[in-house]
């Protein structure tokens, strides 16, 4: 019995340190992630996809320019320079160049602060951004334009990065919602039939589609109003300012249903 309780002892002591478990008190809590088609997500896609509706029509009727999205800017900037107008060649060149640099700014922000400092900022800089396309841009249109296209690259950035939502352009929605309609009739094979399901990936591009057409329609009816409103770019920034800051990045965090839009 003495020696079986010796072996016992070795064993026990060859089993090296054993690691201590924390209290629950003690144990750091895991972040919390905003659940999937939240409140506070919907409503920012919501006011991000009217925003741009509105933008789209108004900027563009002021700038003779899109401010919002490049592919515009890339296509007259092109064509222009084949055509050897150089001085329109450079300044669509100069369109995405800023706005890539308002996209640079929030990746920036996005690497090296925390979410509720970089909201703050991007608040700040959307702000003033817009504020200069008023102050500066006042003798030169297309000056103005300039602002607002820094200022919608950090803006656009934000939407893509912390919503995994394209809330200014509709082309990737209206692929999602023709894909399940040609599932749903039967075109695509019974079995493709069979897994149709209107989910919340295709509400949510109906929802960016109808709020963005709401926002062209509204600015087509409030263009004049608009157009002469004095300081219409600074009151406009400040509503994007108001709207990153009320929904802080903190509390929005990454959103799994955008990650299904974009990838699948």
């Amino acid at each position: 019995m003495r020696t079986f309780l010796l072996c016992v002892a070795a064993a026990h002591a060859w089993q090296g340190p054993q690691h201590r478990v924390k209290p629950l008190t003690l144990r750091r809590a895991a972040p919390v992630a905003a659940p999937a088609g939240s409140k506070v997500q919907k409503r920012l896609i919501a006011l991000l996809s009217f925003n741009a509706g509105v933008a789209d029509v108004v900027l563009f009727k002021k700038h003779g320019c899109f401010a919002t999205m490049m592919t515009g800017n890339l296509i007259k900037g092109t064509c222009a320079l084949v055509d050897a107008q150089y001085a329109d060649a450079r300044f669509f060149g100069c369109m995405i160049l800023s706005y890539l640099a308002g996209c640079s700014g929030q990746r920036i922000l996005d690497q090296r602060c925390t979410p509720r400092t970089k909201s703050r900022f991007i608040a700040l800089a959307t702000f003033l951004l817009f504020r200069a396309s008023d102050v500066f841009g006042g003798a030169s249109m297309r000056r103005g334009a300039l602002w607002l296209s820094a200022g919608f690259g950090l803006v656009n950035a934000v939407s893509v990065d912390v919503l995994l939502t394209i809330t200014w352009m509709l082309t990737i929605h209206m692929q999602k919602l023709t894909n399940y309609a040609t599932d749903a009739v039967g075109l695509s094979g019974s079995d493709a039939q069979t897994k149709a399901t209107f989910g919340p990936v295709l509400r949510r591009s109906c929802v960016v589609l109808g709020l963005f057409a709401l926002g062209v329609g509204v600015g087509h009816v409030l263009c004049s109003e608009l157009l002469t409103m004095k300081g219409f770019a600074t009151a406009f920034g400040a509503w994007y300012a108001l709207i990153v800051l009320s929904h802080d990045q903190g509390r929005v965090g990454l959103d799994s249903l955008g990650k299904t839009l974009l990838l699948n």
